[in-house]
């Protein structure tokens, strides 16, 4: 494992251990690691996140976008995924495709918001 990030607030070390932590602001900290999102890559997050483990529909993350982005396609889930993938992998949180359904995230056991 990497050396802990400094919180990009304050400058502290970031706590090193496997609870996930999630602020307003859109950061993501995990094992002294952290990951900024923007406000689409939350919405789709959090919605993941209500359902983790389970299957989430690309129409289901989408409609977690209308209010942000309401003349979007239903293609930009994809997109947004894929940010979300490189900015979650390296903190130990993936996002796992389910052909022809959707996505999963895939949970981890202790989780703090």
């Amino acid at each position: 494992m990497t050396a802990p990030m400094p919180c990009p607030c304050c400058g502290q070390s970031l706590p090193i251990d496997e609870t996930l932590r999630i602020d307003e602001a859109g950061f993501v900290v995990r094992n002294g690691r952290f990951a900024r999102l923007n406000p689409a890559e939350a919405a789709i997050f959090g919605k993941l996140r209500e359902r983790a483990g389970r299957i989430v529909s690309k129409e289901t993350l989408h409609s977690a976008l209308y209010l942000l982005e309401p003349e979007s396609e239903i293609k930009i889930v994809d997109v947004h995924i894929c940010k979300l993938r490189k900015k979650l992998t390296p903190i130990g949180l993936p996002i796992e495709t389910v052909w022809g359904t959707g996505y999963r995230f895939l949970p981890i056991t202790k989780e703090i918001t």
